[in-house]
């Protein structure tokens, strides 16, 4: 498989005197040319000599967003009303008892109101019309977080990775793997999206899951397979509702199709990749996966809407989330946006090849 499949990743230092200086420096031109291609960008903060504190480091990742979602704006087509939101530092998702690391499975960021969907005019169910999938529960916000970063403000006893999947290349994939043929267009994947969305939205009774996941964003029409374990981490157990509501599902996170897979969560998106791809779990990483190895004062940030993405980190490490977010994902500006999102990406994988 091509690497037009995977997240092309830059690293871009940020010079200590841009701090101070003006904000028209070629960096800030190159990362947002970079995010809004569909890359995944590690912006680098804390200069040569020791590390500032972290209330520095905090004020300089808000900064460098600022300077980047401006230049997005101004160039590529960011809506007016998108802005940076800057949540508080944490531990982010807690491991599971006892132990030192934690695998998040790829996800999206704020994903009961965050995730791809069609162009209004390619929207068959209604699913544009608020672009919400749970409104119950949700972690931090309820922004619609269209970049998701997040600053390391302690890598922990060991370096964490973080790793990138272009969600438009999976879901050609996936089209394919169902029909026997590649999409002829955009459209016939934004409508297979629209699909998988609608379906996942009437199961929701039954799998009570409140974030879209792999298996129902690429259209498994088994309820087992759109269940989101806790965290969502490799190693979780499922809701005890979760058991109740699927008989059989105990079987899927017993063992998996390429019996290699560790934890419930992991076996778990094992039977989905499969199910929607053809591929195992590992398979599919070993396809579509990209790689950042993130240090102390990096802000690591790609598009949380047609990307998914999943980090295996240490107990300890400790991050700020810092997003381009809207309050509302609606009207011209944002819909020219989304436009621009599916023809360059579906373009990029290479479309009916």
């Amino acid at each position: 498989m091509s690497d037009d499949h995977r997240i092309a990743v830059i690293t871009v230092a940020v010079p200590e005197d841009w701090y101070s200086g003006t904000p028209a420096a070629p960096w800030v031109g190159e990362a947002a040319g970079h995010l809004a291609g569909g890359g995944s960008v590690t912006l680098q903060l804390a200069g040569d000599g020791p590390a500032p504190p972290t209330a520095e480091l905090i004020r300089r990742a808000h900064a460098v967003l600022l300077g980047v979602c401006g230049a997005m704006q101004r160039e590529h087509l960011l809506p007016r009303d998108a802005y940076v939101e800057v949540d508080e530092e944490s531990y982010g998702t807690p491991t599971a008892p006892r132990a030192r690391s934690r695998f998040l499975l790829p996800h999206q960021d704020g994903a009961h109101a965050s995730f791809l969907t069609p162009r209004r005019i390619n929207d068959r169910h209604g699913v544009t019309d608020d672009r919400v999938f749970s409104n119950t529960v949700y972690f931090k916000r309820p922004s619609h977080k269209m970049y998701q970063g997040f600053l390391i403000t302690n890598p922990g006893a060991f370096p964490g990775e973080t790793y990138y999947y272009s969600l438009i290349a999976l879901l050609v994939a996936a089209y394919k793997h169902k029909n026997g043929r590649a999409p002829s267009s955009s459209r016939e994947v934004e409508e297979f999206l629209g699909d998988n969305i609608a379906r996942s939205m009437e199961l929701s009774d039954v799998h009570h899951s409140r974030y879209l996941n792999l298996g129902s964003l690429l259209g498994s029409p088994d309820p087992a397979h759109h269940v989101l374990p806790s965290g969502p981490r490799a190693e979780s157990e499922l809701w005890p509702d979760q058991y109740a509501s699927i008989p059989g599902i105990w079987e899927m996170v017993e063992s998996c199709p390429c019996a290699s897979c560790e934890g419930p969560g992991a076996r778990l998106i094992c039977h989905q990749s499969y199910e929607t791809l053809g591929l195992s779990w590992p398979e599919m990483r070993r396809h579509f996966e990209s790689t950042v190895t993130g240090g102390l004062g990096d802000v690591l940030i790609g598009n949380n809407l047609s990307q998914m993405h999943a980090a295996f980190s240490a107990r300890d490490r400790r991050i700020c989330p810092v997003c381009i977010v809207v309050d509302k994902p609606a009207g011209a500006e944002y819909e020219a946006w989304l436009a621009q999102e599916w023809d360059q990406g579906f373009a990029r994988v290479g479309g009916a090849r």
